[in-house]
């Protein structure tokens, strides 16, 4: 595993840490553990608005006989839905965003490497709606625009679902986050010599809380300093 989350998933006011393919409780003693082992791609949110409670998004890079992508509610590590055939290396960090507006909920990117060949795209509710690779393994979800739905940027251009191009970003993305506390995110990049801030120029009168006022969100943006690049997600739908 890559990475961590610190996160309340079982509603007693404590946080407990998601590791790998595992959970521990406030009180450090395990509260589930998959079996699945190392997970590339790790996030915790509430993914899908049918269902109560938070829950994961896994990518395996272990081989795995089927559900190698999968949901997995975050309280009981139980498997929601997950994908029926084999995976070889699951790689990266993928992305998790709404950046689909008929589709409720976050979606949920996947691709695989060394040797493997798949390419994933699912809803929240586990429909897959594409097998295209996005341009890399890892592209970033971002809120950007005037509504709910993200872009995201795959290398180094933004675009709006499906492959419509917004703008060209240079440098390295090593940051992101609502900075600035209009629920839109800035995107921190490093290019030789210097550091660069983005922030969108799309107005809008939408009002929504400072997402760095969600606990799940503050920790995951401390999380970026270490391990794999994970963009941080919310513990309840901004809108």
């Amino acid at each position: 595993m890559h990475g961590l989350h610190a996160v309340d998933v079982d509603g007693d006011g404590k946080d407990e840490i998601i590791l790998g393919s595992a959970a521990l409780d406030h009180d450090g003693k395990p509260l589930w553990n998959t079996g699945k082992g190392h997970p590339d791609i790790c996030y915790v949110a509430d993914f899908d608005p049918a269902r109560p409670g938070l829950e994961i998004f896994f990518g395996l890079e272990k081989r795995q006989p089927r559900g190698g992508v999968a949901l997995h509610d975050a309280r009981t590590g139980a498997e929601i839905w997950g994908n029926p055939e084999k995976t070889v290396h699951v790689h990266s960090t993928g992305m998790v965003g709404d950046i689909i507006a008929d589709e409720p909920g976050i979606e949920c990117y996947a691709g695989e490497s060394k040797g493997g060949t798949g390419w994933w795209l699912y809803t929240a509710a586990g429909k897959l709606i594409n097998r295209d690779d996005l341009g890399e393994l890892a592209p970033r979800a971002v809120y950007w625009l005037d509504g709910p739905t993200k872009v995201y940027v795959s290398g180094k251009t933004m675009y709006r679902w499906p492959h419509h191009e917004i703008r060209k970003l240079p440098g390295r993305i090593v940051a992101l986050a609502d900075f600035l506390g209009d629920w839109r995110e800035e995107i921190v990049v490093a290019l030789d010599g210097e550091v660069r801030i983005y922030t969108t120029t799309v107005p809008t009168r939408l009002r929504r809380p400072w997402l760095m006022a969600d606990p799940l969100y503050r920790n995951d943006v401390t999380m970026q300093t270490m391990g794999y690049f994970y963009p941080p997600q919310l513990s309840r739908p901004a809108f």
